[in-house]
């Protein structure tokens, strides 16, 4: 355990670690994305929600061990750094970074846009390049939205165990709203819609693609080890808190998934019945309701949404700001408030920099998709491989991965594949972004004087600009459902991606874990 979590108070127990857990994976979008799924799926969803529950799980595993080997805080960063040098590290933490920073933007957008139906003027829509039409928020609705982004900031300056209070809190009134959903929709369900099927030579692709709008929903399952420093018994919490709280949001995510499909109104969309591809995908779960004529229900749809992006914005700024607390080498971002134990000045930095990212935002869905891309890439790199290169060296923990020699390399290219699957340009983008690092890494350490050391890292990992440059290039070669230019046509495209993945893996492996290896 380093200095630095030393300096944290341990205030989180398995409750609370649960809670921030839970409401860190159950966002906005599962009030959203059960229509994605069901336009590209149909009834076959429910197997997408199902893998996509089970391919998080895998990766969430690695991570539990982890968290239990070598709690601390902001693990993804100090478990790559320690296991594959400071470059990885580095890229790991700012992949990491970028998504963390962009989802709370992203869920204030999502409060500012329901909460228009009851306070209008907060959001409306406007058209840029690339992204065509998006939703943009109003200047009254921005004030709002910073408002909120400066309350919750201000909650985890006063101390983690009060933003762990505000997680518990926030996740229970979530659950109830989505359990009411539940309750009262299952009385609304048309058996009839799960007999509509695609047909045969669609129903792969369509269940492929239901769960590349699934694996995102499950994003924040990391949320127990990044802060693991300030965890009471850490190593019997953190993998305890992980398991559980992916455990919950599965089960939440399949039965959702299975009620909304079966409440679809054909009659009321005005589409023909089984013409899932005609499916609004941004037809939320209280439209579906009012649709129905349960007013009552949507608004109670309505107000969880709003519940529930607020409770993922705050455990998100909670660990947010344990990013640059951790990798910075000393300076102001490591400086933890005498009274509250609380990394405040690096809590504030985040703040101006969200403030000024909401400020010149190109929109919701632009966020979304830099938002996913950059968490997702650093999975593979900080969870599995990670593990398995601790291992090596002879580090063990209370939870072990099972058949974990198999399973290591399975996750990372499960990883790998919930990137490509992103489909094209936002591989682009979301990769770009991520590369942007390397310029950064250089900067940090030209002003440290320390250039040479730092291309000698980055020589060292050969094998990560290889990863990030192929990933780019395989979305643009691939077949046209995944907007590639179908140079690589499906299913060959998944056993090329699988197949360099896999080469990435044990590259990375044998590079740095060779002089443990009995």
């Amino acid at each position: 355990m380093s200095n630095k979590d030393l300096k944290l108070k341990k205030d989180l127990g398995l409750l609370q670690l649960t809670a921030m857990g839970i409401g860190a994976i159950i966002g906005a979008g599962i009030f959203i994305a059960p229509a994605g799924v069901a336009s590209v799926a149909g009834p076959l969803g429910i197997i997408s929600w199902i893998a996509g529950g089970l391919i998080m799980s895998l990766i969430a595993l690695f991570y539990a061990e982890l968290g239990g080997m070598r709690p601390t805080t902001s693990g993804f960063y100090v478990y790559a750094r320690e296991t594959s040098g400071d470059f990885a590290g580095f890229m790991s933490g700012w992949g990491t970074f970028l998504s963390y920073a962009t989802t709370v933007p992203i869920e204030l957008y999502t409060i500012m846009f329901y909460m228009t139906s009851f306070v209008p003027g907060l959001a409306s829509t406007g058209n840029i390049p690339v992204f065509g039409v998006v939703n943009e928020l109003t200047y009254r609705g921005l004030a709002v939205a910073l408002i909120l982004l400066w309350a919750l900031t201000l909650i985890n300056v006063i101390g983690v165990k009060y933003g762990g209070w505000y997680a518990t809190a926030t996740t229970g009134l979530k659950l109830a709203a989505l359990l009411s959903f539940l309750a009262a929709g299952i009385f609304l369900v048309r058996p009839s819609n799960y007999g509509l099927l695609l047909p045969r030579d669609q129903a792969g692709s369509g269940v492929l693609l239901g769960v590349s709008a699934t694996v995102f929903s499950y994003m924040g399952f990391r949320q127990p080890s990044d802060v693991g420093g300030e965890v009471k018994n850490a190593k019997r919490t953190i993998p305890l808190a992980t398991l559980i709280s992916m455990g919950i949001a599965t089960l939440v995510y399949v039965s959702v998934g299975f009620v909304f499909t079966g409440m679809i109104n054909w009659a009321a969309l005005g589409i023909t019945p089984g013409s899932w591809s005609s499916v609004p995908s941004n037809l939320t779960l209280a439209q579906v309701a009012r649709l129905d004529g349960a007013l009552p229900l949507a608004l109670l749809i309505t107000v969880g949404i709003i519940i529930s992006a607020l409770g993922t914005a705050g455990v998100f700024t909670t660990t947010t700001a344990r990013v640059p607390y951790q990798m910075a080498e000393g300076g102001l971002l490591t400086k933890v408030h005498e009274r509250y134990a609380t990394p405040y000045l690096s809590l504030i930095a985040i703040a101006i920099f969200q403030t000024v990212l909401m400020f010149f935002s190109i929109g919701y869905w632009a966020l979304y998709y830099v938002s996913a891309i950059s968490g997702v890439f650093s999975y593979g790199i900080s969870g599995p491989l990670a593990t398995m290169i601790y291992r090596a060296k002879g580090l063990r923990s209370e939870f072990s991965v099972p058949f974990a020699r198999v399973l290591a390399p399975i996750a990372f290219v499960t990883s790998s594949l919930l990137v490509y699957w992103s489909a094209w340009p936002y591989t682009g983008y979301g990769t770009a972004f991520v590369a942007s690092g390397i310029a950064l890494y250089l900067y940090v350490k030209v002003r440290k004087g320390g250039v040479l050391n730092a291309v000698r890292e980055i020589v060292k990992s050969y094998w990560l600009i290889a990863y990030i440059v192929g990933l780019m290039i395989l979305s643009y070669l691939g077949p046209s459902a995944f907007n590639g230019v179908n140079f690589i046509p499906f299913p060959y495209d998944e056993l090329i991606v699988a197949v360099f993945s896999l080469g990435i893996y044990y590259a990375a492996y044998l590079s740095n874990a060779r002089s443990f290896i009995n």
